[in-house]
């Protein structure tokens, strides 16, 4: 083979692996659906009893076992427990289906940390990752957050599933408190650089999951099969959610705040096309 053709052949090799390159490496530009608990499309709280649009109990743990029973939308807690933390002006407590009086009800399995009697609950919110390129982001993402859970919670980022959809032994979850999270709400921060490089994200459809065990306070094995609350609240105070340093509305503020932009440029536009309509009659007048 000539050399000219053989160099020819190199480079566009060289082009294409490019490409791959830059196909391959992520860069994120905006992220949408990162939803409250308890909310609808608009950022407006519902009503107790209403199932959550966005927010799915996607496994259930009873007694060591999966529990179909408590598996599917989350639904607002009908009335929050006296203990809990209230509820957001921009969000509410949702728990899992099946609950003690109905969906909405927030009494459920759940005594111990281990044994016959203990319980889990995963719940999950999928968001998107808008950018370039394919597979995992690599600009620096943030998502603050604010969180309350009865009893104890953990919070992954695409984590690896079992078959039945509970989480793999192997997987560390990015953020976890077991102390009592009910009666008061704390801050995490999720990111894929700095000291809280804690996640790793994907351009496109990303999954937020958190476990709450429904302990009762309780340590261990217990023998109590009584009912007890368990509920989570999700939501962002004073938390930004940042890409590359760029802050990303949220979503309880934008739509509004868009709505008011849009209403605002058209009595802009009215008010010029009136000024123009007013202005063309006197110049006709003074013709």
């Amino acid at each position: 083979m000539p050399p000219c053709i053989t160099l020819r052949l190199l480079a566009l090799c060289g082009i294409l692996l490019g490409l791959t390159a830059s196909v391959k490496a992520g860069s994120a530009t905006d992220i949408t659906g990162l939803y409250f608990t308890g909310i609808d499309n608009n950022g407006t709280t519902l009503a107790g009893g209403t199932a959550d649009p966005h927010w799915s109990v996607t496994y259930a743990n009873v007694g060591g076992s999966t529990n179909n029973s408590y598996i599917g939308p989350a639904y607002v807690a009908t009335t929050t427990d006296p203990g809990w933390v209230s509820n957001s002006t921009t969000s509410k407590w949702i728990v899992p289906p099946g609950g003690s009086g109905g969906d909405g009800g927030y009494n459920l399995p759940g005594n111990g940390t281990s044994g016959n009697n203990a319980a889990y609950y995963i719940y999950t919110l999928a968001f998107t990752i808008q950018g370039t390129g394919t597979g995992t982001a690599t600009n620096q993402i943030s998502i603050g957050i604010t969180i309350a859970a009865d009893d104890i919670y953990s919070i992954y980022v695409n984590p690896n599933l079992r078959n039945n959809g509970d989480i793999a032994n192997n997987v560390t979850p990015a953020v976890t408190n077991n102390n009592g999270a009910w009666s008061n709400t704390t801050s995490a921060t999720l990111a894929n650089f700095g000291s809280n490089n804690n996640s790793v994200f994907q351009i496109g459809t990303n999954k937020l999951t958190i476990l709450v065990r429904n302990s009762n306070s309780i340590t261990g094995s217990s023998n109590n099969t009584a009912l007890n609350p368990t509920g989570l609240l999700f939501y962002q105070q004073n938390n930004l959610v940042t890409i590359d340093g760029r802050v990303i509305p949220e979503v309880g503020t934008v739509l509004p705040l868009l709505g008011a932009a849009l209403a605002y440029w058209l009595s802009l536009r009215r008010r010029r096309e009136v000024g123009q309509l007013f202005e063309g009659d006197s110049l006709r007048l003074r013709v």
